[in-house]
């Protein structure tokens, strides 16, 4: 069986400088990274290949997640790519807090391409290291990661209208 992946690919309104900017500056990643409704806190952010992003989401009902990325890749203003996963509040990996079930770590990778003058994002998710059912499992949560993304980066959109008009 061939690993599954999830693509997302979104075009944002905004040069690709201002795009990396959004997603590489802790202080405006923390006003959008995120389910819709969720408000989060970055605890750590050292971007560079081994550097660790640790962050705090808190969702609307209450309940309360860690993360933990671990930087592979960083080409400004090209390229991102980090191992994802779920913490426990000192930074240890953990179990994804609504389905054990899911695979314990994600190869993400972000690509930020010039499309005329605004930039196109492509995203993707592989798991890393996951069992058949855990594949099984990412594969089936695809609509779901669709729907994530797409109400994260509504909210990129948003912000980056925002920046820019400024």
């Amino acid at each position: 069986m061939t690993t599954p992946r999830f693509t997302t690919i979104r075009h944002f309104a905004a040069p690709r400088a201002r795009v990396w900017a959004a997603w590489t500056q802790p202080n405006q990643l923390v006003q959008w990274f995120g389910p819709k409704g969720s408000a989060g806190t970055i605890l750590a952010f050292d971007l560079r290949p081994g550097g660790v992003w640790r962050g705090r989401m808190e969702a609307p009902d209450g309940g309360v997640m860690f993360s933990k990325f671990v930087f592979r890749e960083v080409t400004p203003p090209a390229r991102l790519v980090w191992i994802h996963g779920f913490a426990d509040e000192a930074g240890n990996r953990a179990r994804a807090p609504f389905a054990p079930q899911f695979p314990l770590e994600l190869l993400t990778t972000v690509d930020f391409a010039e499309e005329g003058a605004g930039t196109l994002i492509t995203l993707s998710w592989e798991p890393l290291g996951a069992t058949a059912e855990e594949e099984a499992f990412f594969a089936s949560m695809m609509a779901s990661m669709e729907g994530g993304w797409a109400g994260s980066f509504e909210q990129l959109d948003s912000f980056l209208q925002v920046r820019t008009s400024r």
